[in-house]
């Protein structure tokens, strides 16, 4: 059977001023701040009321021999959620995200069952209680893949699959390799000059009806029904003043 450890080591009990040391510092512990938590789970909000995470404290407990012990897992922790009212930025916290865990100086466990953001009595005379932890994510995690950024260059948005939106010097770059698909009753272009293609070869296909209130100016043939605007000839050509056919 292994030995059970304390955090006693072999000066506490050399005086009265360390014995009453210890049981002061002994106290002291009982009262939880703020640690640095690995998320283990997580029930995500996603687009509905915001979430609870499980995670594992990081920094190990010492016995008085200077042995580390694990610290057990803290479970339903509310994480933080960028909200104003109904609006609000959703990046949910996923397992193995590094966070920091604060804790409440009060029972917080009827207020997190509410929901409603109206005062209630405690649930019970505890303090400083890692039961009543919150988390707070984003500390020392790695490069993310995705991401919004806003810097003194501008606002740059990534998926991380080579799409990409900048918006920097007052010029709006769409880089999308799979396309750009747009869903709308009317879609409105306020552009002095409007460029499509990307040199020779490149085609523009439009699927509907088309109305220009404007001149049309082509460097190329124009073919309406298989019949070319520069190399038809027209039928009954006649001298006189009479019409010709139509073109062919």
């Amino acid at each position: 059977m292994s030995e059970i450890k304390g955090q006693q080591d072999f000066t506490t009990d050399a005086s009265q001023y360390n014995a009453t040391d210890f049981q002061i510092q002994q106290a002291l512990r009982k009262i939880n701040t703020a640690e640095p938590v690995r998320v283990v789970s997580v029930q995500p909000g996603a687009v509905g009321p915001v979430g609870m995470v499980s995670v594992q404290p990081l920094v190990n407990l010492v016995t008085g021999a200077g042995d580390g012990m694990a610290q057990s897992t803290l479970y339903q922790l509310p994480y933080l959620r960028i909200q104003g009212g109904e609006n609000a930025v959703i990046v949910d916290p996923k397992p193995g995200d590094i966070g920091l865990a604060v804790y409440a100086m009060r029972d917080t466990e009827t207020v997190k069952a509410n929901r409603d953001g109206n005062a209630a009595n405690p649930g019970s005379a505890r303090m400083y209680s890692k039961g009543d932890g919150f988390y707070l994510g984003g500390f020392l995690n790695a490069t993310p893949k995705r991401y919004v950024m806003v810097d003194d260059t501008g606002i740059t948005l990534d998926d991380g699959q080579g799409g990409k939106l900048e918006l920097k010097g007052g010029k709006l770059t769409i880089t999308a390799p799979a396309g750009i698909e747009s869903t709308s009753p009317t879609e409105v272009h306020h552009t002095p000059s409007l460029v499509f293609g990307d040199g020779e070869g490149a085609v523009a296909t439009m699927n509907a009806d088309m109305r220009i209130n404007g001149s049309v100016e082509s460097s190329g043939d124009q073919v309406a029904g298989s019949i070319s605007q520069m190399q038809h000839t027209h039928t009954g050509v006649q001298t006189g003043s009479g019409n010709t056919g139509k073109p062919q």
